[in-house]
């Protein structure tokens, strides 16, 4: 017999994230730099049972974002605009390939606090 326990607290928390994050941009050729572009919504969901609102996306600007490869090495610190948008432009070995090859990809992590609530966002880049 099995049975289960009613569990006081999650090891680690699950909170929704503070804002929808959009990017752009994931193959480059291996001579160029590598441009993403990532937006940042606040997702105003007051009229989510009124079909003729729903749900509204606010831009977040002057958030500072940070972008990390490896979980701890940090590439760049970013900031969004009046639109919500962050562009980083970083050279191939910027992000840990000194000799990018056709194929190579590599993992970006945008991390940051809205509202006192941390989120991050994965997004992967590759070379051509």
């Amino acid at each position: 017999m099995f049975s289960c326990e009613d569990a006081i607290e999650l090891a680690t928390p699950n909170v929704a994230s503070p804002v929808l994050v959009v990017v752009a941009g994931s193959t480059f050729p291996m001579d160029s730099p590598v441009e993403v572009s990532a937006k940042f919504l606040e997702l105003d969901k007051t009229g989510i049972l009124d079909h003729t609102v729903g749900i509204d996306s606010i831009p977040v600007s002057d958030l500072q974002i940070m972008v990390y490869i490896n979980q701890t090495d940090e590439v760049s610190s970013i900031m969004t605009d009046g639109e919500g948008i962050a562009d980083l432009t970083v050279s191939w070995a910027d992000l840990g390939l000194s000799s990018p090859g056709s194929g190579d990809q590599v993992k970006l992590e945008f991390t940051g606090t809205y509202q006192n609530i941390a989120f991050r966002k994965y997004h992967t880049v590759r070379v051509q």
